[in-house]
């Protein structure tokens, strides 16, 4: 069996302590490109996950809202946090932090939402506006827009596009965005041609607003191998403006997708509105990440190094994680998290309880 069929099956192995979740089966053999000793590939993508303030009521708000599916709460009436763990601390460089994750799976679809809280470590709330660099959102595809947003202005949701209604776009296409429990951007959004299928959900992707264009596609092109698509130059797209509110923004566009992978990454460019970029930890409320699978992780992790991002792991290289994985924590140019992972043998047996 060759290294590359190795770690494709390896990570659909569920990792209770990193959260190492495939999104909506990512895995796509023979499309990853193959790394020699002295290179790093990326070969897929695995988890969205969002950094909340507190796990239990973001569930909660998913499973009501949209009807995720989630795991059961214990008879305690709160989901316990997990068993400490030196090796994902040092990964997110979070020593003596105390965390808890647990994912909502989508109805209908093979794709799970990671929630993620940190506690016990310096942390702050970060306010979100969809033009500033580094605000990530979840897009869900849905099949009819209007009917979805119906029922969810029966549950009190937070419509956050002015006029609370669908937008429609040039090319048919009709979006809407809300705010979810924490004040995160969700937007929902109808194909101007019907997905196939029957369920309410298509697909899910993210969508992320970016500082620069060009050092974007630079980074996750020339750098991470992605392909990209869908480039436009600026302009004063009406829809756009009607969703966000943004009167005056123009904006650019381009998609990125990892080898290996199906889901998509849509980058934005905002032009003519003020704009701050984020600045945030891992462990911040309105952080998030993308699980990133690559083949040899230390050439990859220089690479990136050497393209001029930041490794945010205590110590800046790759550690061991159980069970039996490598991985870093990078901030791509908008500080947009990637984890990168890499199974390993036996470099990190699972924990096991410890004895009473």
């Amino acid at each position: 069996m060759s290294r590359l069929t190795k770690q494709v099956l390896a990570v659909t192995v569920v990792c209770s302590f990193c959260g190492f979740l495939t999104l909506g089966r990512t895995d796509v053999i023979g499309q990853a490109p193959a790394a020699s000793s002295t290179t790093g590939a990326v070969v897929g993508t695995g988890v969205f996950t969002l950094f909340v303030e507190n796990m239990d009521k973001s569930l909660a708000y998913y499973h009501e809202m949209f009807g995720m599916e989630v795991p059961a709460m214990p008879a305690s009436g709160e989901r316990p946090y997990n068993a400490p763990n030196p090796g994902l601390f040092q990964f997110f460089d979070i020593a003596g932090a105390k965390e808890r994750h647990q994912s909502a799976k989508v109805p209908g679809l093979r794709t799970s939402l990671e929630f993620m809280e940190v506690q016990q470590v310096e942390h702050k709330t970060v306010p979100l506006r969809v033009q500033d660099p580094g605000a990530a959102m979840t897009v869900l595809v849905v099949r009819d827009v209007d009917a979805m947003l119906t029922q969810l202005k029966a549950k009190n949701v937070q419509v956050a596009t002015p006029g609370g209604k669908a937008v429609t776009f040039a090319d048919g296409t009709k979006s809407v965005l809300i705010r979810d429990l924490d004040q995160r951007f969700v937007e929902l959004r109808q194909p101007a041609a019907p997905p196939p299928g029957d369920g309410a959900f298509a697909e899910v992707r993210i969508a992320m607003a970016v500082n620069d264009m060009d050092r974007t596609k630079q980074i996750y092109r020339d750098v991470l191998g992605f392909k990209l698509e869908g480039e436009t130059t600026f302009t004063a797209d009406k829809g756009m403006q009607q969703l966000t509110g943004l009167s005056k923004a123009e904006v650019r566009r381009s998609r990125a997708q990892a080898q290996g992978s199906n889901q998509w990454i849509e980058f934005v460019e905002y032009k003519g509105v003020d704009r701050t970029p984020l600045r945030m930890k891992i462990q911040d409320r309105g952080a998030a990440r993308l699980q990133v699978r690559v083949q040899n992780i230390d050439p990859l992790v220089s690479a990136v190094k050497a393209a001029g991002l930041s490794v945010h792991t205590a110590g800046g290289l790759p550690v061991p994680i159980p069970p039996n994985f490598r991985a870093a924590l990078i901030a791509d140019p908008n500080n947009f998290f990637l984890t990168f992972f890499e199974p390993c043998d036996n470099c990190a047996p699972r924990l096991r309880p410890a004895t009473p």
